[in-house]
């Protein structure tokens, strides 16, 4: 009878277990994620095209057909900026002429969209996501001469544009506890900047990271 008793409130653990395991994965969770920005844009010259992306999604996920989860998330990323620099500077006998150049790229978006999970053995897991992105993408162009010391000329431009793109991504990752898990991502985010300098421009920016979920 002892062992009995023993083994129907074992296997009534693991139940609870399994089941908890089961319900972390359903439900509300936040995603805080970060990692290396590669910027890819139409007809433009950008020396340094790498930064910091860093982002945060909130979202909710519900069993389709376990292992299998789907959910719905909307978030916010920063994806860094891109610089471009330029100097040249010549002597008239005495006198110094020094011209500089600086173009600055940043991009940024809010995002709505859908993401499935795939839970596979010994807390393994495949993550994915797919939407829309409302990006911003500002542009800032700084041009100066100084001549004997004296600034000779200056120009500045400020520019901007809003547009919808779309994003993607995919992660392999553990779940720690049932609550808590990682992956490294690959995101991609295509998106648009029709208005800035008065032409049209493509802007793709690919992603390597690491995400944290929390699940509740």
């Amino acid at each position: 009878m002892e062992k009995l008793l023993l083994t129907t409130a074992a296997a009534a653990a693991l139940s609870f277990a399994s089941f908890g395991a089961h319900a972390a994965n359903e439900g509300a969770f936040i995603g805080i994620n970060g990692g290396s920005a590669n910027y890819d844009i139409s007809h433009s010259g950008f020396q340094d095209k790498n930064d910091t992306a860093f982002g945060a999604v909130v979202g909710y996920r519900w069993a389709v057909d376990r292992p299998f989860y789907f959910g719905v998330e909307a978030g916010y990323v920063d994806l860094g900026k891109i610089t471009s620099r330029y100097e040249t500077s010549q002597t008239f006998g005495t006198l110094l002429d020094t011209y500089k150049e600086k173009y600055e790229l940043k991009g940024r978006a809010l995002l709505v969209g859908a993401n499935g999970k795939w839970v596979l053995p010994h807390h393994w897991t495949i993550t994915t996501r797919f939407g829309l992105a409302h990006s911003h993408t500002s542009y800032d162009a700084d041009q100066n001469e100084i001549f004997d010391g004296k600034n000779v000329y200056s120009y500045s431009l400020r520019d901007s544009s809003n547009d919808n793109g779309i994003y993607a991504g995919v992660g392999f990752g553990y779940d720690f506890t049932p609550n808590f898990g990682v992956t490294v991502n690959y995101d991609n985010y295509s998106l648009k900047a029709q208005n800035i300098t008065g032409d049209k421009r493509t802007v793709n920016v690919g992603v390597w990271g690491g995400a944290a979920e929390f699940r509740f």
